[in-house]
């Protein structure tokens, strides 16, 4: 069988794609269109079904008063401890140093759903995904925008432990463990690990005109 690239064609930005038994999920961004991230499963990579939207409800996602290319940017799916994880972004500014923007968390054991009403996670940037360790800790990597004068935006790759009872970031574990290049626009990261290994995957360049 052979296996057309990209397996979605057309509207599907920032694909996270995940496998969990035989079956592919892949979660992409949909900006200021409501409802909130489109879900698609395979058995193949080639035929694909769409499947209900995670964000069905006003109260997961209120988008009143967003810019164009605001909204849903990025969003992030994970499988562990027997449920589906979705982190995603709703960005309310999107012009100029500032991003008014907030990451939040939703999750259910079916793909789906039901899907739980969402735990706000902070808002100090975007592009953010939840790293699952073998040990059961989970941590949460993301891009951390800086809008201090002076300073450039990007201000690296940052790392926080997020605590499962609580359902919250533990701050002081926050840390940033890679500030990027010399560009400096260093975006979408996702934390692996692999034979003893971390690794971390990031994109940069951005999707400004320049």
């Amino acid at each position: 069988m052979k296996i057309s690239n990209p397996v979605l064609t057309g509207f599907h930005a920032d694909p996270s794609m995940i496998r969990v038994g035989d079956t592919y999920y892949i979660a992409n961004s949909t900006f200021e269109w409501f409802p909130g991230v489109r879900l698609h499963e395979s058995k193949d990579l080639v035929h694909w079904n769409i499947l209900p939207s995670p964000l069905s409800r006003s109260s997961q996602l209120d988008m009143r008063g967003n810019p164009s290319s605001g909204g849903i940017w990025a969003p992030d799916l994970s499988y562990a401890d027997g449920r589906f994880w979705l982190i995603y972004t709703d960005v309310k500014v999107v012009n100029g140093a500032f991003k008014d923007c907030a990451n939040y968390l939703v999750t259910a054991e079916d793909i789906h759903g039901p899907w739980s009403e969402p735990i706000r996670i902070n808002g100090v940037g975007f592009d953010a995904s939840l790293f699952h360790d073998d040990d059961g800790r989970k941590y949460l990597v993301q891009q951390t925008w800086d809008f201090r004068e002076y300073h450039h935006q990007f201000d690296g790759i940052t790392l926080t432990e997020f605590d499962v009872d609580t359902m919250k970031l533990k701050p002081e574990t926050a840390r940033t463990i890679w500030d990027g290049t010399a560009v400096k626009i260093t975006e979408g990261p996702h934390l692996y690990k692999k034979d003893g290994w971390y690794y971390l995957f990031a994109a940069e360049g951005g999707t400004v005109y320049e």
